[in-house]
C-alpha cells in the first residue's frame, strides 16, 4: 500500500505545483485568463488535487509510523478529508458580491 500512498502523493505535488503555476501564468500574461484553474475547475478541481494529496501523504506517514494496513488506510481517508476541508476554508477569498476577490 505504501507505493499506492507514494504515488498519490508525487500526484498531489504535481497536481498543487501546477495548479499555483498556471494560476501565476494566467493573471501574468495578457489574454491567458483561461488558463486559470480556479476559473476552470473551481472548487471540485481544487478538492480533488487536495484530496489526492491528503490521503498520500496522510497514508505514508501512517505507514511508515508503524501503523497497520487499517489504520494507514483510515488515517489517508482522514488526511483527504482534511485536506478538502482546509482547501474550501483557505481557497480563494470571495467579497460580498460572492465573486473571487
Amino acid at each position: 500500500m505504501v507505493a499506492v500512498y507514494a504515488i498519490a502523493t508525487a500526484l498531489g505535488v504535481v497536481g498543487i505545483i501546477a495548479w499555483v503555476t498556471l494560476g501565476m501564468v494566467a493573471t501574468a500574461v495578457p489574454g491567458k485568463s483561461s488558463l486559470d484553474p480556479e476559473l476552470r475547475y473551481g472548487y471540485p478541481g481544487r478538492s480533488v488535487v487536495a484530496g489526492v494529496t491528503g490521503f498520500g501523504l496522510a497514508g505514508m506517514s501512517a505507514s511508515y509510523a508503524g501503523g497497520g494496513t487499517v489504520v494507514a488506510l483510515v488515517a489517508a481517508v482522514a488526511g483527504a478529508a482534511g485536506l478538502v476541508l482546509i482547501g474550501r476554508y483557505l481557497g480563494v477569498e470571495e467579497d460580498a458580491d460572492g465573486d473571487s476577490a
